[in-house]
């Protein structure tokens, strides 16, 4: 049955690896986490089932550009009845996409609007047959100290128990099926292919200074092809496109104070190669539907590993060789530590929170919405707990920068992935790794020498 179906709302004659197994568990109302790698057809995991149960499916989305993207690849396909609703819409589409709910078939919604009294109360009357939880990593990540909203979703998932549970992710820290049951007061079962892309080369650089990392990387980007490169913050983010586009190339930035048009805009000028390199932080990635990214360089190792495997799998999407290439200085350390830690809420935080005393009003905010669905005792249980993790997920990072074995291996042993097959274009320490040659074109209108000239006449 489930083949017929697939060839009949597809087009498709049979599953990739670990779909069948989690839309039959979803069809048999089991709640299901489901982690599978980037490219892999996560989103046909709750299409289908929807198409079969014939009932609306909600799904909770973390980013508008990933809601886009999947409204947009539903309509490509003939998928009229589908409505989504975020802060990026003006207010005619805004009010168009909310009256279109209650006739949606398939619903897009961030956990902060769900959450509020008001709009939840447009769900009420719908009988969901499915509640997706996409880009599930989030929950664990994201949860508590950057959105917790994120952590509130037991709030809406209990309001529907006829609803089966669906969370999906490409990368799962060890700790994240136990960190959803816990949100939810559920019981997910896990079903997992693997993490590992072995079309994506790995390699590592160590520099003495910034000036020598940004020397290498401006030669490097002539031939790295379509390249997104990931700094740490905003400032050096404006700082390195502003060193690559004197360069001679043009080069999008992405982050997160970019208004809505200004973050597509360059979404799209990346996606159809008017522009072959983007400098982002971390919010650029999620619902970027470009299969041909060659190469993915971080100018500042990321803080986890999780970060790290989410970020290079936006490589390599239409399987062709792709690379990932992580680079560090030793003043990197105190910029990362700086990153990761200033901003964490304490024991202490949650004590002074607890009495009424004055705190910062970002951990303020936050600790009243959690409040919420988290008892005092639990608030401190959890951010002790998230705190052990990032330093442990980020002494890892601090290993991998020096490590002279496999960092395949190393990266996936992280997350309870071992004796895997290593492709023959694996990483730096244990492969002899063929240099990716995409030429570049430098566009940027400015004096060039005759070679330069001569290499943007013949590529």
């Amino acid at each position: 049955m489930l083949h017929e179906a697939l060839k009949k709302w597809f087009g498709f004659e049979s599953f990739k690896k670990g779909q069948e197994e989690i839309i039959s568990n979803v069809l048999n109302h089991k709640h299901t986490l489901g982690i599978l790698p980037t490219g892999s057809g996560k989103s046909l995991c709750y299409q289908l089932p929807t198409y079969i149960n014939k009932k609306p499916t909600l799904v909770v989305s973390p980013l508008i550009s990933l809601m886009d993207d999947q409204v947009m690849q539903m309509k490509i396909n003939g998928e009229t009845s589908v409505s989504c609703v975020h802060s990026g819409m003006d207010e005619q589409e805004r009010q168009y996409n909310l009256a279109k709910i209650k006739s949606s078939r398939f619903i897009f919604l961030s956990p902060e609007f769900l959450l509020q009294p008001f709009n939840a109360k447009l769900l009420t009357k719908l009988d969901l047959g499915l509640i997706v939880l996409d880009e599930a990593h989030c929950l664990s990540e994201w949860g508590y100290d950057f959105r917790p909203h994120y952590a509130l979703i037991g709030k809406i998932t209990r309001q529907f128990p006829q609803a089966t549970i669906l969370a999906l992710t490409a990368t799962a820290q060890p700790y994240l099926l136990n960190d959803i049951n816990h949100m939810l007061n559920a019981n997910l079962t896990e079903i997992k292919t693997t993490m590992n892309r072995d079309n994506i080369s790995l390699s590592h650089l160590n520099f003495d200074s910034d000036e020598t990392k940004l020397t290498w990387l401006l030669d490097f980007i002539k031939n790295s092809g379509p390249t997104i490169i990931y700094v740490s913050s905003k400032k050096i983010c404006l700082s390195l496109a502003q060193a690559i586009y004197d360069e001679g190339y043009l080069t999008g930035i992405y982050h997160g104070d970019l208004s809505y048009q200004e973050r597509h805009t360059v979404q799209h000028q990346f996606i159809s190669n008017e522009i072959p390199i983007i400098v982002a932080t971390s919010a650029f990635g999620m619902g970027i539907n470009k299969k041909d990214i060659r190469t993915i360089i971080h100018f500042h190792i990321p803080t986890s590993p999780s970060s790290y495997m989410q970020e290079i799998g936006r490589a390599g999407r239409d399987g062709e060789i792709s690379q990932a290439i992580s680079l560090y200085q030793p003043d990197d350390s105190y910029l990362l530590e700086t990153l990761l830690f200033t901003d964490s809420v304490t024991s202490d935080d949650i004590a002074l929170f607890e009495t009424g005393d004055l705190i910062d009003p970002i951990k303020l905010e936050m600790l009243e919405t959690l409040s919420s669905y988290y008892s005092i005792h639990e608030l401190t249980t959890i951010f002790n707990k998230s705190l052990q993790r990032k330093q442990l997920a980020y002494k890892k990072m601090i290993n991998y920068k020096m490590l002279d074995t496999c960092r395949r291996s190393f990266l996936l042993a992280y997350f309870g992935e071992y004796n895997i097959k290593k492709p023959s274009y694996c990483c730096d320490n244990d492969t002899h790794l063929k240099k990716l040659t995409i030429y570049n074109k430098k566009k940027v209108k400015r004096k060039m020498d005759y070679n330069e000239k001569l290499q943007n006449l013949f590529n």
